[in-house]
């Protein structure tokens, strides 16, 4: 089996509540979403394997990828994007090796049913500011997912919400309590540069609901991939 990949790296988790844990990045092209502060290339015609320092033409196979998860020692295999869901079948064709953790923009239920099987689940709740449209059908979607791939005993699954500096609070608030029982806290992640002000209080107000956390990209700050 391949897929389209952008790159492939080693690096420190950046997001939510694992951040500064080394991981191996598989992040992939495609996306169903087209969210306005997506920093991740639709497609590209090659992946960039940083660990190997390789070009590699797309798609890549599955044997590639698992002999580099084989070799890494690192906390977890991160699948990112892109999206992952879109390549379920792909990750599921993989062998764990390592821990696996998914982050997801948790709008593809019937892919979601294929990956039970991951350690980790960091899982988005976008909100209708992200420019995505038919907002209510990515929402009542969303639940689903977080439903399928919810928070277990052998599974820990949070959900971040990026937001930008314009959102609805109470909008926020009433889906979070959809999704409150289904994971063990919630990431609030500013746009980079964002002010705090107002995210704050939707943190006094969050806190309520689950573990709530006001946590940007670290990764950014630091400067690194």
């Amino acid at each position: 089996m391949r897929a389209n990949l952008i790159e492939i790296f080693k690096s420190i988790q950046g997001e939510g509540y694992y951040i500064g844990v080394k991981q191996l990045f598989i992040r992939f092209s495609g996306c169903n979403l087209n969210c306005y502060y997506c920093d991740t290339p639709k497609s590209s015609e090659i992946c960039l394997d940083y660990v190997g320092n390789k070009k590699i033409l797309n798609p890549v196979s599955t044997s590639y990828v698992q002999e580099l998860i084989d070799e890494s020692k690192v906390h977890s295999i991160c699948f990112t994007g892109g999206e992952p869901l879109l390549q379920a079948d792909f990750i599921t064709s993989l062998k764990k090796t390592r821990p696996f953790y998914l982050e997801s923009n948790m709008t593809l239920p019937e892919k979601a049913k294929k990956l039970r099987f991951v350690d980790y689940v960091a899982g988005d709740l976008k909100v209708k500011e992200s420019g995505i449209s038919d907002y209510q059908t990515v929402l009542e979607n969303t639940v689903k997912c977080f439903r399928i791939l919810k928070n277990t005993r052998k599974r820990k699954t949070f959900c971040k919400i990026v937001l930008p500096e314009k959102f609805d609070e109470e909008e926020i608030l009433n889906s979070a309590e959809q999704i409150r029982k289904y994971v063990f806290g919630f990431v609030l992640q500013p746009v980079f540069g964002s002010r705090l002000e107002k995210i704050l209080k939707l943190q006094d107000k969050m806190i309520e609901l689950a573990d709530t956390r006001v946590i940007p990209q670290v990764h950014k700050y630091l400067g690194v991939r």
